[in-house]
């Protein structure tokens, strides 16, 4: 099963890169405030929160690497950068940039013109896609 998720998580990422990219262009090519102009931001929304949930399930029941790593102690996660890179800065990271894509989005929700989305759109899921760029352990 840790295979299995693990493997999802890992080829998940793409998709989500796909949509953050999605959900930031979209905007600036749409000129127009409907219902439509905030579906890309949703669906990044949702597909971060399914990739989120993957990785809880990694980070608490199934991986070495999640909670049960911190078994042998902090200092020797904080030591070890293999373990370091995924029980702190991976889990650190994509927590704040999750946050960052919710909080967009809500502004994105009551966003009256097109200018304030696209611009929204920008800062938090262009922030939120550089957090993931960076905490993303690209060698597997």
């Amino acid at each position: 099963m840790h295979n299995f998720i693990l493997s999802t998580h890992s080829h998940t990422r793409w998709l989500v890169i796909l949509a953050a990219l999605i959900a930031i262009v979209v905007p600036y090519l749409n000129k127009t405030l409907s219902s439509k102009s905030k579906l890309p931001g949703l669906a990044f929304m949702i597909i971060c929160d399914l990739q989120l949930l993957l990785g809880l399930t990694l980070y608490f029941i199934y991986s070495p690497m999640g909670v049960s790593a911190f078994e042998t102690g902090m200092a020797n996660v904080m030591k070890t950068a293999a373990l370091r890179k995924i029980a702190v800065e991976h889990f650190i990271l994509m927590l704040v940039a999750i946050t960052l894509v919710h909080i967009g989005y809500s502004k994105i929700k009551k966003a009256t013109d097109a200018s304030q989305v696209s611009k929204t759109s920008l800062i938090f899921f262009g922030i939120a896609l550089v957090l993931m760029l960076a905490g993303i352990p690209w060698v597997r």
